[in-house]
């Protein structure tokens, strides 16, 4: 191939660019990502979380975090490629992905808000209490999990939700109902 002042042939391939681009975008995604996940261990490393009993849980928050940031460059990477059997079929399971991310940290806060007032209901120590701060309890979850459920499900038309949802409801109701008679006897 003789340079002629223009562009060569096989850099003019738009495919090959877009190739390029991909690639590039892939291993930015990968060294932010390890960035990201890097500085987040520290963080909870100078916090001194490591002795408490949710460590655990801030090494799952820290891999969900830099997944996801992997998950979002690979996603930009398969825009790039402009394969659309391949890309639209690939990008199809990726939404799904942050979807079920985004619903387990929605489960997570609520179950933390939850605990949060049911303690706090049970400090005040007013008459009924118990069952004050069961129903709190539970009402949260509910709603956490509500939300978590539709988020999970963002691909589906928002009539199958809605029945999902009372499907949901229906047997969580009638499991909650079950556990305390059962509890009783």
């Amino acid at each position: 191939m003789v340079w002629d002042g223009k562009m060569g042939d096989l850099m003019a391939s738009p495919l090959l660019l877009n190739i390029i681009t991909a690639v590039i975008l892939l291993v930015v995604g990968i060294i932010v990502g390890n960035i990201v996940g890097y500085a987040l261990r520290k963080a909870v490393d100078r916090a001194r979380i490591e002795k408490a009993k949710g460590y655990s849980f801030f090494r799952l928050f820290i891999a969900i975090i830099k997944w996801s940031i992997y998950i979002l460059f690979l996603n930009l990477a398969l825009n790039q490629l402009e394969v659309p059997q391949f890309t639209n079929w690939l990008t199809d399971i990726l939404v799904v992905i942050p979807a079920l991310v985004g619903a387990l940290l929605l489960i997570i806060v609520g179950f933390v808000i939850a605990i949060y007032l049911k303690d706090s209901i049970e400090d005040s120590k007013v008459e009924g209490w118990q069952m004050l701060s069961n129903i709190f309890f539970y009402f949260v979850l509910y709603v956490f999990m509500v939300f978590a459920f539709k988020t999970a499900l963002i691909s589906l038309d928002k009539n199958t939700v809605n029945l999902l949802v009372i499907i949901l409801t229906t047997i969580m109701a009638a499991g909650i109902a079950y556990w305390k008679i059962k509890r009783r006897k």
